[in-house]
C-alpha cells in the first residue's frame, strides 16, 4: 500500500474521485515539510511518509474551512494554525540551520 491508499483508508474514502484532491494535498504536504526542513532533498514521501500522512490528514480535515484561524460549532471552539502542526513536526528530524 501507497501513501494514498494509507490516506483513504484512515479516512475511510473509498471514491476514487478524491484521489486528485488527496495527491494535491500530498504535494503540499511535501513541499511544506521541505520548507520546514529547510532542505533541498525532494523524496520526502519515502523519506517521511508517516509526516506526510499526518499533514495530508490534517489538511482533508480542515479542507473548507482554509480561511479561519479561530471556529466554534457548539460548545466546541479552536484555532487553526496556519504552519507546520506539532503532530506533524514530532514526525520530522529537527531543520537544519543555514549558515549564510
Amino acid at each position: 500500500m501507497g501513501i494514498l491508499d494509507d490516506i483513504k483508508t484512515l479516512l475511510e474514502i473509498e471514491d476514487a474521485l478524491q484521489d486528485n484532491i488527496i495527491n494535491i494535498y500530498i504535494r503540499k504536504a511535501s513541499t511544506a515539510i521541505i520548507n520546514y526542513l529547510k532542505t533541498d532533498e525532494t523524496d520526502m514521501m519515502s523519506l517521511f511518509p508517516d509526516a506526510i500522512i499526518e499533514y495530508t490528514i490534517i489538511c482533508m480535515n480542515k479542507r473548507g474551512n482554509e480561511g479561519l484561524s479561530i471556529f466554534s460549532q457548539g460548545g466546541t471552539s479552536g484555532t487553526y494554525t496556519s504552519d507546520l502542526p506539532d503532530s506533524v513536526k514530532a514526525l520530522l528530524p529537527f531543520p537544519r540551520i543555514r549558515v549564510r
